[in-house]
């Protein structure tokens, strides 16, 4: 090829190449013009005083004092001294630890020192998003946030509460970090932000946080200890998600905290040696690495998971501050005292119970009792050192779920009554075999039967009757719909194994003893600070279902403990109580298939009962997921009864001492209208396994739009991203 043809071919690629450069930055120009008068827009709108934020320097230490009482007065915790706030400085010098500085950037904001634009860092921000379109490809990543030091303060300072991580938010929070950094020199912006941080519902700031969870204030830190580098890497880790880090610390603290780690070693802040020796530290089971708030210092440990569960109430409060604060609850001091002796296993064996043991010591238990009509939290305890079992513990619901997520709504909307005839069978939904305990077929049965029973397969089918709306609307007012990890997406496999505690089952159930009302649960009665009386806010209440569905349910549920249900041992009438003044059900879940000698063990067995005066759940379960020593054996059946059955008698027969049982009462409350029902089901009693796959492909439709709008969102951004990376190429 002659050098004029090869020159002029040349000539023609750059021309072209030229060509497309120019319209990908014209395209550009026109995207950043959108983007800045969308800005201008947005920021006059919605954030008019950004150039009025200024930093508060608070300098003085906050604590507060509270005494916890009973109802009869006798306390359950005396002056027990909370650090709500302790200040961050940095003249002369840092009062925390510099490796934990050094590790919240890494971890949070790695350019905070050295980058030259003010408050917003394009890098991160990019590197954000990809790794979020990675994580929703099933892609595995190190989660790290693209917003700045600044942004994340700005957040704080402007939203609170109230982000919702919006477009509109987040334009408001880059133009708002941008003039306070402009405001404001680096250590300043850091020392705003390590005080502002909301890392416990207790406290604000890094350092009043440290002390309630590790009972330090990060000033003193050995980097050569691993315990104390442990300590470093989980606070340093905490603000992506403190809730869940501090309520689920074994799995999810844990966690974050190794990744934490992995970040301190590639940045060089610890050595491979004290990284390896803290790795050990974190994952051995000898609490080495846990928190201080677990150990209720000072506090009996009989009273440790209610006191808990009041203090956790009160720091949702706006209450004075570096005073003594009385808080009187609706426990009584001798009922807490009986229930941790159930829970321990110490309680008198009723001879009257057919069942009643724990069959390991070692096992973990828990038990929550609510005032039906009233929603009072009567009653919290657990064996475990950490008290906050009973309302944080994120366990498997195992079959308890059923007559809350399956058939109240299935009933409510679908129509389902207890003569409709159901599936007892195994059958396949997608990948998975539907199976009932011991892998029993009973054909056709009706849903009472089936419900009494416990059967795995209609459950499903009834799961199958309404569409996730539908779900919700009832999931929501129960106050489980918050546990779902899919959000209001459910799945078939939730039909019989939903995530939630033994606090929030117990609240659920009482909805069968109270016409389909849940009263939100609360331990606090009444605070007073020096004589004078705090004005509380009026209790919540929700109609969850009809008054005719109530009656449905409550009608079906009595069938699990009758003759040829599956807890015919289970029921209190064995010591004293009529069998038509309560309703119960029973759940356990499954270890996975790797784990060794779980062939007959459940890492949760669960026995809750509800009736018009107590709402109780009781569990007991495997301390891990991983080991099945210590689970209780749930096969053969009358095995798993044992632990369960003791919990639930003992309690209701302490808690029921000088009460007089009451039948069950049902208005005429409306919940559903006829716009809201399945339109689908006509005839349920006559339902073929094809109806069922044709409603389940018509409920499906309407949860599937999201999704299809996702991936469409999908596609886009990674053309575009494959654009801007061959540009880059280029």
């Amino acid at each position: 090829m002659s050098q004029k043809k090869v020159s002029k071919k040349r000539s023609k690629f750059l021309n072209r190449r030229h060509l497309v450069v120019i319209i990908l930055c014209m395209v550009a120009m026109l995207m950043i013009l959108s983007m800045s008068i969308g800005t201008y827009i947005i920021s006059k709108r919605y954030s008019p005083y950004s150039s009025l934020l200024e930093i508060q320097n608070i300098d003085d230490k906050i604590t507060q004092s509270f005494i916890i009482l009973d109802k009869n007065d006798e306390p359950l915790d005396k002056n027990n001294v909370v650090v709500k706030f302790d200040p961050v400085q940095y003249n002369p010098t840092w009062n925390v630890n510099q490796l934990y500085l050094d590790t919240l950037l890494a971890v949070e904001d790695a350019s905070f020192y050295t980058r030259k634009t003010n408050g917003f860092s394009i890098k991160d921000t990019m590197g954000a998003v990809v790794s979020q379109v990675r994580k929703k490809l099933g892609k595995k990543v190190v989660s790290r946030g693209g917003s700045t030091i600044e942004q994340q303060l700005v957040k704080i300072m402007v939203f609170g509460s109230n982000n919702k991580n919006s477009l509109s938010d987040k334009i408001i929070q880059l133009i708002d970090a941008r003039k306070l950094s402009l405001k404001y020199n680096r250590d300043e912006i850091l020392k705003a932000y390590l005080n502002e941080l909301r890392l416990t519902p207790n406290t604000v700031g890094v350092r009043a946080a440290s002390i309630e969870l590790f009972g330090n204030d990060m000033s003193n830190i050995d980097k050569n200890d691993p315990k104390q580098v442990a300590q470093m890497a989980y606070m340093a880790g905490l603000g992506q998600s403190p809730s869940v880090y501090v309520q689920d610390f074994e799995k999810s603290g844990k966690e974050r905290t190794l990744t934490v780690l992995s970040i301190m070693k590639d940045k060089e802040l610890i050595s491979k040696k004290i990284y390896e020796q803290t790795v050990d530290v974190v994952q051995s089971e000898n609490e080495e690495f846990t928190l201080k708030r677990y150990k209720q210092q000072g506090t009996p440990k009989e009273y440790q998971s209610y006191v808990s569960k009041v203090k956790d109430e009160l720091s949702g409060l706006n209450l004075p501050q570096n005073t003594t604060i009385t808080v009187k609850t609706y426990a009584d001091s001798n009922q807490l005292k009986e229930l941790h002796n159930i829970v321990e296993g110490t309680y008198p064996k009723d001879d009257r119970l057919p069942n009643g043991y724990i069959e390991h010591k070692e096992s973990l238990t828990a038990l929550s009792v609510v005032d039906t009509k009233t929603g009072h939290i009567l009653g919290l305890a657990t064996n475990s050192d950490n008290p906050v079992i009973p309302y944080t513990a994120t366990r498997s619901s195992g079959s308890t779920i059923k007559p809350l997520l399956d058939y109240a709504p299935a009933v409510e909307y679908a129509g389902l009554t207890p003569n409709t005839m159901q599936n007892g069978s195994s059958f396949t939904v997608g990948d998975w075999k539907v199976n009932n305990y011991g892998n029993q077929n009973f054909g056709r049965v009706s849903a009472s039967f089936a419900l009494g029973l416990s059967l795995n397969t209609a459950a499903v089918e009834a799961f199958q009757m309404t569409n996730d709306q539908q779900k919700n609307s009832m999931m929501e007012p129960f106050g489980l719909a918050s546990y779902n990890p899919k959000g209001s997406t459910y799945t078939a496999e939730q039909a019989i194994n939903y995530p939630t505690n033994v606090l929030a089952l117990s609240s659920a159930f009482s909805v069968f003893g109270n016409d389909g009302v849940r009263v939100e649960p609360t331990t606090i009665e009444s605070i007073e600070t020096d004589s004078v009386k705090i004005k509380l806010s009026d209790v919540e209440s929700e109609r969850t279902m009809s008054s005719s569905t109530t009656k449905t349910m409550v009608s079906m549920l009595k069938e699990v403990t009758g003759e040829n249900g599956s807890e015919p041992y289970a029921g209190p009438k064995y010591t004293g109580f009529s069998q038509d003044t309560y309703v119960m059900k029973s759940g356990s879940s499954n270890f996975e298939s790797s784990v060794p000698n779980s062939q007959t063990k459940s890492p949760d067995s669960l026995l809750v009962m509800a009736s018009p005066e107590l709402s109780i759940a009781t569990w007991l379960g495997s301390p891990t997921y991983v080991d099945a020593t210590y689970a209780p054996t749930t096969y053969p059946h009358e095995t798993a009864n044992q632990g369960r059955v003791y919990l639930m008698n003992s309690a209701f027969k302490v808690m029921m001492n000088g009460r007089e049982a009451k039948s069950f009462e049902f208005g005429n409350e409306v919940f559903t209208s006829n716009q809201q029902s399945n339109p689908l089901i006509n005839k349920l009693d006559t339902l073929s396994d094809t109806d069922l796959d044709k409603l389940k492909i018509q409920n499906k439709k309407i949860d599937e739009k999201d999704i299809e709008k996702y991936h469409s969102l999908e596609e886009d951004y990674l053309k575009t991203k494959e654009i801007l990376d061959q540009t880059y190429q280029d």
